[in-house]
């Protein structure tokens, strides 16, 4: 028994200390970091205690920034997921060309975000761009970031790089399905619907949950992307926390409020995973 317990200590070693090094760490650095004044102006750093924290509250920017970031987030989960669970019904059938299909549907997940970042940029300058060119010559002269339609140009730039995501996740989950429940909703004669909404949904609400989970997790850290298109403007009003965080350490050099902010952050995406890891296991519970 004691040298089995060894042994899984000696296999585990090599993860345990990564993740001390390289997770643990770097996050009670920071922790700490958010107790301290720590700026450029004043590299000693001094205890300030809950100075930061308070800061963080009185100051309008990270309020606005948060709220920015659940309702975008949200927003984009939810089409995500729907067009993630929709695209991988469709996929989930042979027919002519699906490889190909398949691998263009994933395409924009391979891209590295400020390089999506970029190319959209491009697209949509309003001097140089492909899409403005296109509007203006059916008589559309529509300023894409402007204040009235940046939200939904950002929530649309995000539903076509990250819906392969949950498509991939949810499509993985139809693919692990019993054919022998499948097989036996069709000899009752259950519709296509019927089995759609009685069986399949049901049987894959752990993955869908999970793949949700997932991007909702990814959306609330959202930075590369918007970073690259409007900086977080125009003002403040597309400005995620990632920005927020961003600009108050490396603009204005406030590495303790920076370090604050995200603490609060971790402590308020932290109790989300078991959350999520409850209701993975809870199937298996039920069936064990």
């Amino acid at each position: 028994m004691k040298s089995n317990r060894l042994t899984k200590l000696v296999l585990s070693a090599p993860i345990i200390i990564f993740a001390l090094l390289l997770v643990a760490y770097p996050l009670l650095q920071g922790l700490q970091t958010g107790f301290f004044n720590f700026t450029l102006q004043n590299p000693a750093a001094t205890f300030a205690g809950l100075d930061n924290f308070v800061q963080l509250f009185r100051k309008p920017g990270f309020v606005n920034a948060s709220i920015f970031t659940v309702i975008f987030a949200l927003v984009c989960t939810a089409l995500e997921t729907i067009l993630g669970f929709a695209l991988a019904i469709l996929m989930n059938r042979v027919f002519p060309g699906k490889r190909i299909l398949f691998t263009l549907i994933l395409v924009p997940i391979m891209i590295a975000p400020a390089l999506l970042g970029i190319m959209f940029r491009l697209l949509l300058n309003a001097d140089i761009g492909l899409l403005p060119a296109l509007l203006k010559s059916v008589g559309l002269d529509v300023s894409l970031f402007d204040p009235h339609s940046i939200f939904p140009l950002l929530v649309v730039l995000d539903i076509a790089q990250w819906t392969p995501f949950t498509f991939l996740v949810i499509y993985a989950g139809l693919q692990s399905m019993p054919t022998d429940v499948l097989e036996a909703s069709a000899i009752d004669g259950a519709g296509r619907w019927r089995t759609l909404a009685s069986i399949v949904i049901p049987l894959i609400k752990p993955v869908i949950f999970a793949a949700a989970f997932l991007r909702l997790i990814d959306a609330i850290r959202t930075f590369d992307v918007i970073y690259v298109l409007t900086g977080g403007g125009p003002g403040t009003s597309t400005t995620t926390i990632s920005i927020y965080i961003y600009k108050i350490a490396f603009e204005s050099g406030n590495f303790g409020l920076a370090a604050a902010a995200a603490t609060v952050v971790m402590i308020v995406l932290l109790p989300l995973v078991p959350v999520l890891v409850k209701r993975i296991s809870r199937p298996e519970e039920h069936t064990s």
